[in-house]
């Protein structure tokens, strides 16, 4: 947990871009290109990193995979589990 928040302070650019602190980064693994979820919580804005489903792999347990399977497809949509498994088959 971060230690010192006061000093994690970024500035809104013109183009309304913010940049994470190095302490923030040094705290939470991100990546370049990685996904940031906003949420506004009373008058706190904050960004949670969104985890690829590949991260997410072996959460489940063997017991009932399939039938957490259909939950977690339900969960993400057609649309998202569809787009996974055709960015899955490509080539690199």
């Amino acid at each position: 947990m971060l230690i010192n928040m006061r000093n994690a302070i970024s500035t809104v650019t013109s183009k309304w871009q913010v940049t994470i602190p190095e302490d923030v980064r040094k705290e939470i693994p991100l990546k370049i290109g990685q996904r940031i979820a906003w949420q506004v919580e009373d008058d706190k804005l904050v960004g949670r990193r969104v985890r690829s489903i590949s991260e997410l792999s072996g959460c489940l347990r063997a017991a009932g995979v399939r039938e957490r399977g259909k939950e977690l497809r339900g969960a993400l949509g057609a649309a998202a589990v569809a787009r996974h498994d055709r960015i899955s088959r490509q080539k690199p």
